[in-house]
């Protein structure tokens, strides 16, 4: 949080500081001289390129510096606007404020904005406006000066290079590259960046095992993120896991809660501590990749930087680890089920949400469907065949299952209608029970699992105690 006391209390620093913001964006900016309140009016000069004819939009930008008395700014506090517009030729107002102003200013400003015959737009800036736009690379270097003290409370340090969009950056002991797709359109927003970095540094991880931040490219047209990190361990040791291991855990190619797409870019590497050539952040680690970096394209990924006989070792691991997850809590499930009174299991099939990205590069889909023998719609839900006489026991069954939105279930009854024999009425029906997680409430499918894994814990918590409540 920026602290806006550091800035002068009479009101000049933030004339100046918007004046600096507005200069970096590539507009014409200058005083119009004393206000009634002693303070300096801008002249803000927006150019506007235009098929027909070029043209330009004056913006009359008044500051009201509160920050000490942490007052709103009221009605009392301004001038005639819509008179100062006029005198400057202006069509637009801005006011800047280092608190907010009151609801009567707000009310006042849509007024003047709604009323045709002012041919104005008036609107405003308050603190968390002004932090906004601050807390970007492209413009963190006007905050760290403008405000010395809380700009380096916030742990970010950036630095300009000789490249427009690429800045380096230092946050929470990581050293990065960022860079822009697009850098006058949109820099990165610290926040989002920040939850990011706490979610790599929740990663357990085994002592002198670390991930690494070598860069982060935003590509601010799409609203895409790369990620490029290292997750490093010991030359001596095993790793925990590929890159596919920590992919999964920080939601590769998804959306995640800012709304924006991610993608992670992991090598992992073993290093040598006691070597003259190491430390963490050498330029080794970082050189080779300037250009990926910049324009946000993918480094060779880790499995051919490994030794073949660690490469096995990954996937053999990754893959038991996978099945073991995969299949105990599902196993439970299935046996207690089985063990109902009156109530037979037939058959059970669990989800295959670990298949689901083998679909993303299939041109066609049966080929995997039979290669994987899998059942194509149960990547998110799981089902038991159920055979049952009595109707009623099966529905009393259900109604002790718990369900919501996200986790929940379906009872379907079947018949089974042969050729030429059709359906026999001494059969006994078979039910299906699906067992289902929210498409939408899932990450990756990694986290998908451990849904569906909780979701059958619940599950067979109720049926346990269903079986201890109806024993007839």
């Amino acid at each position: 949080m920026l602290n806006f006391t550091e800035l002068s209390s009479d009101g000049n620093d933030l004339e100046l500081l918007v004046r600096e913001i507005l200069f970096n964006k590539g507009y014409r900016v200058y005083w119009s001289g004393k206000g009634p309140d002693g303070g300096q009016d801008l002249l803000c000069f927006e150019d506007r390129d235009s098929f027909f004819v070029k043209d330009s939009k004056t913006w009359l930008i008044q500051c009201k510096h509160n920050a000490i008395s942490g007052k709103s700014v009221g009605i009392s506090d301004l001038d005639d606007i819509v008179d100062s517009c006029n005198h400057h030729n202006a069509e637009g107002y801005l006011l800047v404020c280092s608190t907010y102003p009151s609801s009567k200013v707000v009310e006042r400003l849509e007024g003047i904005s709604n009323n045709q015959k002012n041919n104005i737009l008036a609107t405003y800036w308050d603190a968390i406006k002004l932090e906004q736009i601050l807390t970007t690379p492209e413009l963190w270097r006007i905050a760290q000066r403008f405000f010395p003290i809380s700009a380096n409370i916030s742990g970010w340090q950036i630095y300009a290079t000789e490249k427009p969009n690429l800045w380096i950056a230092i946050f929470k002991g990581y050293y990065f590259h960022l860079s822009n797709r697009i850098g006058s359109t949109l820099g990165h927003q610290f926040k989002s960046i920040e939850d990011r970095v706490a979610e790599i540094g929740r990663i357990e991880l085994p002592q002198k095992h670390f991930i690494r931040i070598r860069a982060i490219y935003y590509d601010d047209k799409n609203g895409n993120y790369s990620y490029y990190l290292d997750y490093m361990y010991p030359q001596n040791e095993n790793p925990i896991g590929c890159c596919e291991y920590f992919k999964q855990i920080l939601g590769d190619d998804c959306a995640l809660d800012d709304g924006q797409f991610y993608h992670f870019d992991i090598i992992v590497q073993s290093y040598f501590e006691y070597s003259d050539h190491y430390d963490p952040d050498h330029s080794d680690y970082y050189m080779p990749y300037i250009t990926e970096f910049y324009w946000g394209q993918d480094r060779n990924p880790d499995f051919y930087h490994m030794p073949s006989p660690l490469r096995s070792w990954y996937y053999d691991n990754l893959d038991k680890n996978n099945e073991t997850v995969k299949e105990k809590d599902f196993k439970e499930l299935a046996e207690i089920l089985s063990n109902v009174p009156g109530i037979k299991l037939i058959r059970a099939v669990n989800s295959n949400i670990e298949n689901i990205d083998k679909f993303h590069r299939a041109f066609i889909y049966s080929d995997i469907v039979k290669k994987l023998n899998i059942e194509p719609d149960l990547f998110f839900s799981a089902r038991f065949y159920l055979e049952c006489e009595s109707d009623q026991k099966i529905i009393g069954l259900a109604n002790a299952l718990p369900q919501d939105i996200i986790e929940h279930f379906r009872l379907a009854k079947s018949y089974i209608v042969m050729p030429e024999v059709g359906y026999a009425e001494d059969e006994c029906p078979i039910f299906e029970l699906t067992v289902s997680i929210l498409p939408v409430a899932v990450k990756t499918k990694y986290d998908g699992r451990v849904k569906l894994n909780t979701y059958f814990k619940e599950i067979k918590e109720a049926v346990m105690t269903y079986c201890k409540t109806n024993t007839t």
